[in-house]
């Protein structure tokens, strides 16, 4: 199936057709929700309430507590069995990321999909799909503009959380132009921007900075120390009384130590199994390893689940040694 940008005027407008026809509308973000698809749902959610939609927002992994601060995140719920018209997805890159919320997506008359994921897999009957893009804060951005509906300081807030976590606080090179014009045009509503920066990417909570400076204490190196990684199980969250979402900084932590290439932490479910979170710098593509375990992502930032055995954590880290000649 091929990719519709963003950019075609055909697909904007096609979306926004289905929008204005649609009186009941589900916005699901994938699971284990980061800023930019809370971001993303929460913007798209509020400008729809504009427009007297009947919406429903749904995240089966809830909002994650660093993020329980942007506007609207108490309408969010985890599962619901209200059938609508319309089911638009953000920042999914394939189906599998709806988890529990993929039955009652498809039920939905009309589906969307808003993505930018580079090893994504378009899904939905309208695909809204931009690789270019820094964020899918940008495409939601453009979509509300195409909608005519007021971005008011809520969702500047929630749109400038999308971008400011998927560009890494403005680190990471898929930073483009227009990233820094959607940003100057969301700040004039009247958004801090040093504090939204401070409390959505820089700001941990002791939960958090706990499990990381555990996690890096035992962080294991290949011969070369150009790959990092560490486990995080299920008893060290309930020492810590952390959460999975607390762990989605470590990746980044471990990246940031000298000469590591390749970031990975496996975060051990309740379900016997790996949530893996990968992160990369020198324009290594780690999405391509995520893609094969079944996942996918971004070139420096992907994840994917396996088995949580010895065995499939070692062919894992095999996988990422062939990127980087580790072996």
């Amino acid at each position: 199936m091929a990719k519709l940008r963003v950019h075609s005027k055909g697909v904007m407008q096609e979306t926004v057709r289905a929008i204005r026809r649609a009186k009941r509308i589900l916005v699901a973000c994938h699971v284990n929700p980061d800023g930019d698809t809370i971001g993303c749902q929460l913007a798209l959610g509020l400008s729809l309430l504009q427009m007297e939609k009947k919406v429903t927002l749904i995240s089966q992994d809830g909002v994650p507590s660093r993020f329980q601060f942007l506007p609207g995140s108490e309408l969010i719920v985890s599962e619901s069995d209200e059938s609508v018209d319309l089911a638009i997805a953000v920042d999914c890159g394939s189906e599998r990321q709806l988890g529990r919320a993929h039955g009652i997506f498809f039920k939905a008359k009309m589906t969307v999909q808003i993505d930018h994921h580079d090893f994504g897999q378009p899904f939905g009957k309208i695909q809204l799909l931009e690789e270019e893009a820094a964020a899918v804060g940008e495409i939601v951005y453009d979509l509300i503009h195409a909608l005519k509906t007021e971005i008011t300081p809520a969702i500047a807030t929630c749109l400038l959380t999308s971008i400011i976590v998927d560009t890494g606080s403005f680190r990471f090179t898929n930073i483009r132009p227009k990233t820094f014009d959607v940003c100057s045009k969301l700040i004039k509503t009247g958004v801090d921007l040093r504090h939204l920066i401070e409390e959505s990417y820089w700001q941990k909570s002791r939960s958090s900075a706990k499990l990381s400076g555990y996690c890096a204490s035992k962080a294991q190196f290949s011969r070369d120390g150009k790959i990092c990684w560490s486990i995080a199980q299920q008893k060290d969250f309930k020492r810590f009384k952390a959460h999975l979402s607390d762990a989605d900084t470590v990746a980044d932590d471990l990246r940031s130590i000298e000469g590591v290439k390749i970031a990975v932490v496996f975060r051990e479910t309740e379900r016997k199994s790996f949530r893996v979170s990968i992160r990369s710098g020198d324009g290594i593509n780690v999405g391509l390893i995520a893609k094969r375990f079944g996942g996918g992502g971004h070139h420096n930032s992907a994840g994917c689940s396996i088995p949580a055995t010895e065995k499939d954590k070692t062919k894992f880290l095999n996988a990422l040694a062939e990127l980087t000649g580790s072996l």
